[in-house]
């Protein structure tokens, strides 16, 4: 079984910084799968779904990969690697083998949860540290972890895998890590389901309705908390060791700090059908003032988000 592979999503076609990522990724510890929300003749994607949000794109893409891996590494399709000088992806497998994350992310100081609250010096001193939660751009799983997060229980784009980042942060504080021997960095700025069109509404949930609808099912009410939390999380751990061990989580594990039997998460699926819809208007009409506020902003700006 191969280390880990890269999965990216994107709808464009024959891109050069797919291009490279397939070529360089495309060894024998690692592979590459591309999925195209948009285009079916694109030669890098081994998958074309179109019309389907953010969240539904990195959920099919875990449910289609033809191969078992140790890691799965979801990308947006803009993103670039480095590794100032170093084999990116020999670096990448050195690193999963030596510190074993559940979860985690690489180095982008541009980021929202770094640039300005860390010293940068000091933050690429470290190899790794421990993080509460990070842009979702780049998203490392372990197969374990990524069998008990996906599919995706509210299908959207912005903080809708934030529950992952929450659940390990809550259950294995010290396996959630930031690696920093891979920086990476996002050369556009993609607002593929941003703009989803209100006839979308039944399929797509705001960032903020995720995090209401989501939190319902927490046992201590956590999960709804605003970017500023995130931050002040990351900066509480930052000095902590990370945790090496080999460690693998179960449903189980979840089950401690969040229902797991609700019906929205016992029936997820990868892709939004009908009884999807069916149960997301049913977990909406249980916040009225909530749901009337969303569909009026809808109508009058013709998007939601």
């Amino acid at each position: 079984m191969k280390k880990f592979c890269i999965l990216e999503q994107g709808g464009l076609c024959n891109e050069q910084i797919t291009i490279e990522k397939k070529n360089l990724f495309t060894t024998q510890f690692s592979d590459f799968y591309r999925l195209n929300w948009r285009t079916e003749n694109d030669p890098y994607a081994f998958i074309t779904r179109k019309n389907i949000t953010w969240s539904e794109g990195r959920s099919f893409l875990y449910e289609s990969v033809p191969n078992n891996y140790d890691y799965y590494i979801f990308i947006d399709d803009d993103i670039v690697f480095n590794s100032d000088g170093e084999d990116i992806a020999s670096t990448i497998q050195e690193l999963l083998i030596e510190y074993k994350p559940l979860t985690g992310t690489f180095f982008n100081w541009e980021s929202w949860g770094f640039k300005g609250h860390l010293n940068r010096e000091v933050t690429l001193a470290k190899k790794a540290f421990p993080i509460s939660g990070y842009d979702q751009q780049v998203q490392i799983f372990s197969k374990s972890f990524a069998d008990v997060m996906f599919p995706v229980p509210y299908h959207g784009a912005r903080r809708s895998m934030w529950y992952s980042q929450w659940a390990c942060h809550k259950l294995f504080p010290f396996k959630q890590l930031c690696l920093t021997k891979i920086q990476v960095k996002g050369v556009r700025s993609s607002k593929q389901a941003s703009t989803q069109n209100f006839l979308n509404y039944m399929t797509f949930s705001p960032y903020d309705e995720i995090t209401l609808l989501f939190n319902h099912d927490v046992f201590d009410k956590s999960f709804n908390f605003p970017k500023s939390q995130v931050i002040a999380n990351n900066l509480a751990i930052f000095d902590s060791q990370p945790d090496k061990t080999e460690v693998q989580i179960y449903l189980s594990d979840l089950a401690k700090i969040y229902d797991i039997n609700n019906l929205n998460f016992k029936h997820r699926t990868s892709l939004a059908n009908n009884s999807y819809k069916r149960r997301l208007l049913f977990k909406r009409l249980r916040h009225p003032r909530y749901l009337m506020r969303k569909l009026y902003s809808s109508v009058k700006n013709n998007i939601v988000n």
